[in-house]
């Protein structure tokens, strides 16, 4: 990979980092925003999968606890929310028991503190990694002149790009694993904004917005009961 197109890839990516203690949390967001400046940081687990569920961030970082502790339990349930999200561990701990915990969450690198920004640097470029084959495999032909490219969060329609927001973007994604599937509202909602108490009018919101930028013949509306993307 070319340097300056990875660099700047990286400083696009945005990042959710968790750590409690403050001297730590200074030391490594300082270390973090020489390689991104989207970087949001959280305080506590709780925080963290509620601004998961906000943001929807690019890679979370964080420490890992043994099975049972605060620090696993939201770990697994941010994993349930999401089987491909980017996760980072930064931790003093090197027992088996963290190593087991971080294999079964599938984390992108288990890094043992005290951490360099190259070792971060060499992380985040793994998660690019990863990303773009993830995201490869998205991509697919919705009609003949349109198509969702999922590796850039766009719509592709007679040459021209249209960007999708990270909302339209999961939205659209889960569209396209239930082809022709109806989701009922619930089931949007809690897959786009988990462990949210969000309002139908949100939902429509991002419904109307995603038609406008191209698919309005293809999101059906069956009132009362949800939507689905209807095609061939």
């Amino acid at each position: 990979m070319d340097k300056t197109e990875g660099e700047n890839q990286m400083e696009s990516m945005s990042v959710l980092y968790l750590e409690k203690d403050k001297v730590k949390r200074l030391h490594y967001t300082k270390i973090l925003k020489e390689i991104t400046s989207k970087i949001h940081v959280c305080l506590d687990e709780d925080e963290l999968v509620k601004e998961y569920a906000r943001l929807y961030p690019d890679v979370v970082i964080t420490d890992i606890g043994l099975e049972g502790s605060a620090q696993f339990n939201n770990m697994k349930a941010l994993r349930d929310l999401d089987e491909t999200l980017f996760i980072l561990v930064i931790s003093e701990h090197k027992e088996v028991e963290y190593l087991q915990v971080a294999i079964e969450l599938d984390v992108c690198s288990y890094l043992i503190k005290p951490v360099s920004k190259e070792q971060l640097s060499l992380a985040f470029e793994k998660v690019m990694q990863r990303c773009c084959k993830q995201k490869d495999k998205k991509s697919v032909y919705l009609e003949d002149d349109l198509y969702y490219q999922a590796n850039i969060r766009s719509l592709i329609r007679g040459g021209s790009q249209i960007n999708l927001n990270k909302k339209e973007a999961r939205l659209l994604e889960y569209f396209l694993e239930s082809k022709n599937i109806l989701l009922s509202y619930a089931e949007i909602k809690k897959h786009i904004w988990p462990g949210l108490d969000v309002s139908s009018a949100s939902l429509r919101t991002l419904i109307k917005n995603l038609r406008k930028k191209g698919m309005a013949d293809l999101i059906q509306n069956i009132s009362g009961s949800g939507y689905l993307l209807q095609v061939s």
